[in-house]
């Protein structure tokens, strides 16, 4: 826990907010293997409020419980607590002892605000006194005595859910990422260009579990002048909060030049597709070194030359490793919508010398697989391969560290 202090600490106080209760979705139903799930969840949320004060984090048997204290920052809280993937939703929480009267008085406090109210009580331990419909009539009876609108149809619900360890009232149910925690499904090697799609890509990797290594093959003389440049750098920073690794993620910068000199002495219509081939070989070797199971790309069928199904075949053929494509089936409207959602479209749109955007006159949109790796083998692009993974340079994290 860090030291950081803020004006939530009397949003806390107003509200009565003693805890934010954090529920999963599909994590809860994996059997055998939900324990693994909950636990790398717990972790990603512990590593997100990095530097936010809290008492502690509880993990109970069906969600996770984070105890505030009279110096958490809610609103901070929030926020980071809206970019950690396997969170279905999250509620500030007002606990209160599993006594009705203690019930209703916070639920009358709660409601004295609002026009109208419904509320929803759910009993999840047996072992007291009361049922939930005890609670839902006494607070009628006690509401209309102070001239509170008890309304079944009221928009404004207030939830009320009595466990072992309390009563939890919640007023604001907050939607999180949904989704499988990121490391819970291995690592990949994730493609990263200048591009629009690719950082959507990356997006939807993460979402179902995938802890990312950047691989980023640029224009530069050096990969200190494309860290420089800013805009990678940015758009992974804006990637990196989506993480919840806590840690450093690892960024390759990889010349492009190379692979273009290398081409430029076998000039086809196949060029995009052989530079393609080119990036998979070389995250497949980045992977072999970082443990990384699969290659991620922001391909769409059928978006660009490059994206056609023969191309698509031809480029990936003979690499051993897992390709995985998670906007395959979108159109690029559809990317552009979510680009702006998680904030790397205006950041996509910064000018960049980026090699991924290599132009070629009227490029084939057909290819066969063994006439792609006779081109590949003739100009000689295994040996810019092993000469660029020399010029290779990898930084711990967006901020342009090296480890």
């Amino acid at each position: 826990m860090g030291k950081k202090e803020g004006k939530a600490g009397s949003e806390k106080g107003e509200a009565g907010y003693s805890a934010v209760v954090i529920h999963y979705g599909e994590i809860g139903v994996k059997g055998k293997n939900r324990g693994r799930f909950v636990w790398k969840l717990y972790r990603n949320i512990e590593n997100s409020l990095s530097g936010e004060e809290y008492e502690k984090l509880d993990n109970g048997y069906d969600r996770i419980v984070l105890r505030l204290s009279d110096k958490s920052n809610l609103e901070s809280i929030k926020e980071r607590l809206k970019n950690v993937f396997g969170i279905a939703w999250f509620a500030p929480s007002m606990i209160v002892k599993n006594e009705i009267g203690s019930i209703i008085e916070t639920l009358l406090a709660a409601s004295r605000s609002l026009e109208s109210v419904r509320i929803v009580a759910k009993r999840s331990y047996k072992k007291v006194g009361f049922d939930s419909q005890d609670i839902v009539r006494e607070f009628i009876k006690a509401a209309a005595k102070e001239g509170i609108a008890a309304d079944k149809s009221s928009p404004n619900s207030i939830v009320v859910n009595v466990s072992k360890d309390g009563s939890y009232i919640m007023r604001e149910k907050i939607n999180g990422l949904g989704g499988l925690p990121v490391g819970s499904s291995g690592r990949a090697i994730v493609l990263l260009s200048g591009g629009i799609d690719s950082p959507v890509s990356a997006f939807f990797a993460m979402k179902r579990g995938l802890e990312p290594i950047f691989l980023h093959v640029h224009a530069f003389p050096n990969a200190e002048e494309a860290v420089e440049s800013q805009k990678i750098k940015s758009i992974m920073e804006v990637l990196s909060k989506y993480a919840s690794t806590g840690g450093s993620i690892k960024a390759y910068y990889s010349p492009g030049h190379i692979f273009l000199s290398y081409a430029a002495q076998e000039r086809s219509r196949y060029e995009l597709v052989l530079f393609k081939r080119f990036l998979y070989r070389i995250a497949e070797k980045i992977a072999k070194k970082e443990g990384a199971q699969a290659i991620v790309t922001g391909d769409s069928l059928g978006q660009v030359a490059s994206q056609t199904l023969t191309n698509l075949w031809s480029s990936s053929s003979g690499i051993k490793l897992l390709i995985v494509r998670p906007l395959i089936g979108f159109d690029k409207n559809e990317i552009v919508e979510i680009a702006k959602e998680i904030g790397t479209y205006e950041l996509s749109l910064m000018p960049y010398r980026d090699v991924c955007s290599i132009s070629s006159r009227n490029p084939k949109t057909t290819s066969d697989p063994k006439n792609i790796a006779q081109l590949y083998k003739k100009a000689n692009i295994e040996k810019a391969e092993r000469e660029t993974i020399k010029k290779t340079k990898v930084y711990k994290d967006a901020t342009g560290d090296k480890p």
